[in-house]
């Protein structure tokens, strides 16, 4: 007679142990903290440190005017939703711009199973890119997009958060595939600590 209650019981346990996980992965990969302490909080859930910069308040990728090299208005709701490095850069991308994209490039290369799922956006803030330097780019990374925006409206885009940006500033920025900017590198970012950040989100978000 007590079989069926403790078939019941087990059942219900297992159900409950289901609802546990799922909720955690719900609330720690696809809410965003909103500050330190949840950030902490979230960090401890997922049982690691990130190198980036976790922005604080996000910002949507479609409050930035972006164009693309037919002068055409990019936005990313047109688009596959894809993780995005966006890197900001001059007209010919060299300096800390250059440095970036070439740590960008590995990483991208290294993501293995996960590459398909991530794009890089090469961002002029000075208008469009010089021809020659666009040329030089393309062969060198054949994979990247270029988009254009002036330097004022991409100041502005990031000017209230925690990880602002100043024109000629080597930045890299993590877009998520809802559109929503939720991270930032900067040039001291090394090659292997950006591959950890991405591993470890792709691993654990939505295809």
């Amino acid at each position: 007679m007590s079989e069926q209650p403790a078939k019941s019981k087990a059942y219900l346990q297992v159900l409950l142990m289901f609802f546990i996980i799922v909720a955690t992965l719900m609330l720690g990969f696809f809410m965003m903290p909103s500050s330190q302490q949840e950030h902490d909080e979230l960090l401890k859930q997922l049982g690691t440190t990130n190198h980036g910069t976790l922005l604080m308040p996000v910002k949507p990728i479609a409050e930035l005017p972006l164009m693309d090299d037919q002068g055409r208005a990019w936005r990313w709701q047109d688009n596959k939703p894809k993780w995005r490095l966006l890197i900001p850069s001059n007209a010919v991308c060299d300096g800390d711009c250059a440095k970036l994209l070439y740590t960008t490039r590995q990483v991208h290369i290294r993501l293995g199973k996960y590459t398909l799922r991530v794009e890089r956006l090469l961002v002029s803030t000075a208008g469009e890119f010089a021809p020659d330097a666009k040329a030089s780019l393309t062969s060198e990374h054949p994979y990247l997009k270029f988009l254009h925006t002036n330097a004022g409206e991409f100041s502005r885009w990031l000017g209230d958060t925690n990880s602002p940006w100043q024109e000629g500033q080597g930045k890299v920025i993590l877009i998520d595939p809802q559109g929503v900017a939720m991270m930032a590198f900067d040039t001291s970012i090394s090659g292997n600590d950006m591959l950890e950040d991405l591993n470890h989100l792709l691993k654990y978000s939505a295809e």
